[in-house]
């Protein structure tokens, strides 16, 4: 799905013309909204050397029109936000599968165009806190509520970290399909965009990991690998305890066919990737935010 921000055109008569042509001049020097060329900032030239030379990827943090959709009213990322949040994506994310399989492998699969937007977009099912465009582009939103000044791991997980994983997931599932045996575990119970309606333990007792893998079987697919990287070991363990004698078999027969598509399409280890994905988190507050 695209975005497009909305443009007021203002269609005046003669007369209005003219008595606009005694007020002061429209200034829009500030405007977000201007077909000027936008002068190269540090940030660009740090987007530059650590995502367009190394991966082929574009970041669009300035607001762009083509990019957006009508039926939301979006506002442009905050530069200081953009930069800390970058620095952490390519942290978390694109360096995290850098260890798994090389720079040269990511460089083929990730998207080509990251956008960030300021604020959230609402739909009928809920929030969108991240949207995969076929395999080319990653939207992420919110940008404005971050505060790094108190890192909030828990927070930064729920709205990017799992998010960009989920994603990725969708894209590397539009270049290899994984086995059609997935789908058929569940069949019949995937209530679409009802699965807002679901609470945790719902789900999980229905043998699913989360509220959302109950929307289809590439959402369940995907909330599996980003579920399980992004949290620990233990947390995994306790929702399938919560899941109880009847979920629990179905998400481990479901996680069984995700894991062994990841490690035999993709070569990843999604206990090895946990690991260093988890490392990595840990490793946020070290990480300078600021400073280009």
């Amino acid at each position: 799905m695209k975005k497009y921000l909305v443009y007021l055109y203002i269609i005046v008569t003669t007369g209005a013309v003219y008595a606009c042509n005694n007020d002061e001049p429209i200034d829009t020097a500030n405007s977000i909204f201007t077909d000027t060329e936008q002068d190269v900032t540090g940030f660009d030239t740090w987007l530059l050397n650590n995502f367009v030379r190394p991966y082929n990827v574009q970041v669009k943090y300035r607001l762009d029109d083509t990019e957006t959709d009508v039926q939301y009213d979006l506002v442009p990322a905050d530069y200081d936000k953009a930069v800390a949040l970058m620095k952490v994506v390519k942290h978390v994310w694109m360096s995290a599968y850098d260890e798994i399989w090389g720079v040269d492998q990511t460089r083929i699969y990730v998207p080509k165009l990251i956008h960030l937007i300021g604020n959230v977009a609402y739909t009928q099912s809920g929030e969108i806190l991240g949207q995969a465009e076929g395999g080319l582009k990653v939207t992420l939103l919110r940008v404005n509520e971050l505060d790094f000044s108190k890192i909030d791991p828990a927070m930064l997980n729920e709205y990017y970290f799992k998010t960009m994983h989920h994603e990725f997931t969708h894209i590397l599932n539009q270049k290899k399909p994984y086995d059609p045996a997935f789908e058929r575990i569940s069949e019949g119970k995937y209530v679409g965009s009802d699965w807002y309606q679901q609470t945790t333990n719902k789900a999980l007792g229905q043998g699913f990991i989360s509220p959302y893998a109950m929307d289809r079987a590439t959402e369940d697919f995907a909330e599996m690998v980003s579920m399980y990287v992004t949290n620990t070991a233990a947390q995994w363990e306790a929702w399938l305890r919560m899941a109880g004698g009847t979920g629990r078999p179905i998400i481990e027969k479901k996680f069984k066919i995700v894991y062994d598509y990841m490690n035999d399409s993709w070569g990843i280890n999604l206990d090895e990737l946990r690991t260093i994905v988890q490392r990595r988190q840990n490793e946020i507050p070290l990480l300078d935010l600021s400073t280009l």
